[in-house]
């Protein structure tokens, strides 16, 4: 009996150890996984910072654009402003003259009015 107590715990010290054994080789191969991991993180990380960097010039470049279409349009509205006050001021200036019942315009009047149609007939004024 005491050889088969002796054979029982030597079996057992053999089934430990390889249990032993395979935790640490367990633990080894997690280590390795973790490490590649990190790897592919920093860089997927690193693909995503490239693609912000695209897109961030790439809306810089739109907002530029539109700005200078923004300006564009600024600078046109102000001269078709300028040219409605021109005109506004013109009319002021020739009603406030006496009209005479047959006639709607002076001679001024429609000196403005022809110079109105003469010029590019595509744009209000």
């Amino acid at each position: 009996m005491p050889i088969l107590i002796a054979l029982w715990k030597f079996k057992t010290g053999i089934a430990i150890a390889v249990f032993f054994v395979l935790w640490i080789c367990q633990i080894a191969y997690s280590n390795h996984l973790a490490g590649q991991l990190k790897e592919a993180d920093s860089k997927c990380i690193a693909k995503i910072q490239v693609i912000e960097q695209k897109h961030l010039k790439a809306l810089a470049a739109k907002q530029d654009q539109i700005n200078k279409v923004s300006a564009d349009y600024e600078a046109e509205k102000s001269k078709q402003r300028v040219q409605v006050e021109t005109v506004t001021r013109e009319v002021q200036k020739i009603i406030d003259r006496p009209v005479y019942q047959q006639h709607c315009f002076d001679d001024d009047g429609v000196s403005a009015i022809n110079s109105l149609i003469a010029n590019d007939s595509s744009e209000p004024p």
